[in-house]
């Protein structure tokens, strides 16, 4: 069952709250989603955890479900995500294994 102390409410006070499966962590680091070979888009990773992250991306920008994410931390990691929301500048995205 999810951890529901750490439960936030996504796109306002009025939505219900979401459930998080881990403690999320504010950060601001640069980030690259790829949506083809000689297509990259920036975006912002603005909170993580170990099993997701929360990205400002530019709205005009079409997401797919799954896509690979560059972040570029203390290291460059690559990480395969899955869009699970958007709203505005913002999407929500899982880990996949």
């Amino acid at each position: 069952m999810a951890d529901l102390r750490d439960d936030v409410r996504e796109g306002g006070s009025d939505a219900p709250p979401v459930a998080r499966l881990a403690k999320r962590r504010r950060v601001a680091q640069q980030g690259r989603i790829v949506l083809g070979p000689e297509r990259l888009v920036g975006c912002e990773v603005r909170d993580l955890s170990r099993t997701g992250a929360k990205l400002r991306v530019a709205p005009e920008i079409a997401l797919p479900e799954t896509f690979p994410l560059v972040i570029a931390a203390h290291d460059l990691r690559t990480l395969t995500v899955r869009l699970r929301w958007r709203r505005g500048d913002f999407a929500g995205v899982t880990f996949e294994p």
